[in-house]
Order: C-alpha cells, then sequence, then structure tokens
C-alpha cells in the first residue's frame, strides 16, 4: 500500500508516492559477546515523484537533491502522523 502527498519540487507542484517505508531497528543484543549482536537497520525510504494527474515525472524526479530527499522524508513523517492521529 502507498501513501501519496502533495509537495513541491524546485518550487513545482507535483505528488510523493511513497512506496517503501521502514523505519530501521535499533542494535540488539542477543547473547553475552560482540558476535551476539544485530546491527542497526537504517531507515528506508523510496518514492516516485508524479506530477499532480499522477502520471509518473522521471523529468521532476531527475532534479531531486538529497537535500529534497531529506525534506521529503521529513514531509512524509509529519503527513502521515497527521493521517494517522
Amino acid at each position: 500500500m502507498s501513501f501519496t502527498f502533495h509537495t513541491r519540487v524546485h518550487g513545482i507542484p507535483c505528488l510523493c508516492d511513497v512506496t517503501l517505508y521502514s523505519p530501521g531497528a535499533p542494535m540488539r543484543t542477543t547473547g553475552w559477546g560482540y558476535g551476539d549482536c544485530d546491527p542497526d537497520e537504517p531507515e528506508e525510504f523510496e518514492f516516485d515523484i508524479l506530477d499532480r494527474r499522477g502520471f509518473p515525472a522521471a523529468w521532476l524526479e531527475r532534479k531531486l537533491t538529497d537535500d529534497d530527499y531529506d525534506r521529503l522524508l521529513s514531509e512524509y513523517h509529519e503527513k502521515r502522523g497527521a493521517w494517522a492521529a
């Protein structure tokens, strides 16, 4: 199940369709030794950028920067939290 929200990329209105989100997990110790630890799992966030009509917008997705990625993840947390409340 995907979650789609309105956003902007380079000032252009569009949709962000989140196709995968995994909150990650902290390190887990399963025994007494260092070898008995599972490493932490990072947060995963994958999405597609769509135009306002819901069609893939690869030309706009190519304009994304690392800052845009972080902003979209932050917007996802904010909007998903508001939707769940």
